[in-house]
């Protein structure tokens, strides 16, 4: 049995202001488990460590690295940018002005670093079957725009509709916008989206074979970790 240890951009539940670690360590366990699922391996364990934001997370895998660990450990981060332009996502970190202050990845492991493209939200945006499931046992009620006498279902908003969904930026703003707009709760208020509130349950509730099938990043990791 061998350990990966996976850097994920998140809050740290140690890190979280009181009254949110839960929320933190929630979100936590709903990564774990999820990528449990996405590499299916019986011979090898996950530890999910939560690097708070992007630069900190960088600096930790990098860290984590310098451990000279087998397998070598994972770094899955937004990308916060389209496909087309993920390799520029290390050039974010050069610091031009004081270059002792960039945060430089060696080369020979940036096959290790993976994007959530643009961000994880593009997963549920991917299939908007899984707010569905959680709204259904959270006890929201799924309500259509009606337009001109026309109805308009989530899949055919303008936000999302024919629309590749790498290439939405902040897909985080687009979820919040479409949960707001569809879903409402017992006493008819519009949903409220929330990182560490609400995607620990998505998470929970997406077909995580089928989106293997949609995310080329998510297969990338799988692929590198099938046989190590």
């Amino acid at each position: 049995m061998v350990n990966l240890n996976l850097v994920i951009e998140g809050k740290r539940p140690e890190n979280a202001m009181l009254g949110i670690v839960n929320n933190a360590e929630v979100l936590r366990e709903s990564l774990h488990t999820f990528f449990e699922k996405v590499l299916s391996r019986d011979d090898i364990t996950i530890t999910i460590l939560m690097g708070d934001g992007k630069h900190s997370a960088a600096k930790y895998f990098i860290e984590k690295l310098h451990q000279q660990q087998q397998p070598q450990p994972a770094l899955f981060i937004d990308s916060d940018m389209p496909p087309a332009n993920s390799n520029q996502w290390f050039d974010t970190f050069v610091n031009k002005v004081n270059p002792e202050r960039s945060i430089i990845i060696p080369e020979e492991s940036k096959q290790y670093v993976f994007f959530m493209v643009q961000e994880m939200e593009a997963w549920f945006l991917k299939q908007l079957a899984c707010l569905e499931r959680w709204a259904k046992t959270e006890g929201y009620h799924y309500e259509p725009i009606v337009k001109r006498k026309m109805q308009i279902n989530i899949a055919e908003h303008t936000v999302i509709k024919n629309k590749k969904i790498e290439n939405i930026s902040k897909p985080s703003e687009k979820l919040t916008l479409l949960i707001k707009t569809y879903y409402k709760d017992i006493d008819k208020k519009p949903v409220k989206y929330g990182k560490l509130v609400t995607a620990p349950a998505l998470l929970n509730y997406l077909d995580v074979p089928l989106l293997l099938k949609q995310d080329s990043e998510l297969n990338r990791f799988q692929s590198t970790y099938r046989n190590c």
